[in-house]
């Protein structure tokens, strides 16, 4: 399990069993979203550095405070929705299937 504290890590561990710490955000930025259906609630997730993701649990989170997540590293990827647009566009985002979560005090 890697503890990660910068989003400029992900990249190099796309697919790793990781631990970041955060908050449910207040103000919810434009995502791609999915439907995972073994994790079927999607929260927008703050991290620390600023950087804001989305997180897919089994069960709701209750914490309204910071929280540490356990989960699986995953690459979300659409292209440009525009039908009339020549141009291929590739989008891609990193988001955590969480396995585990936990409050923690500030």
């Amino acid at each position: 399990m890697l503890d990660i504290t910068n989003y400029f890590d992900f990249e190099n561990n796309l697919g790793k069993e990781i631990k970041i710490v955060g908050k449910i955000a207040e103000e919810v930025w434009q995502h791609i979203t999915s439907f995972v259906e073994s994790h079927p609630y999607m929260n927008y997730f703050d991290l620390d550095d600023g950087h804001q993701i989305i997180i897919y649990t089994k069960d709701e989170i209750s914490c309204n405070e910071k929280l540490e997540v356990k989960g699986q590293l995953i690459k979300v990827e659409s292209k440009h929705k525009n039908p009339r647009s020549k141009i291929v566009d590739k989008y891609f985002e990193y988001q955590l299937l969480v396995d585990s979560w936990k409050c923690v005090e500030s």
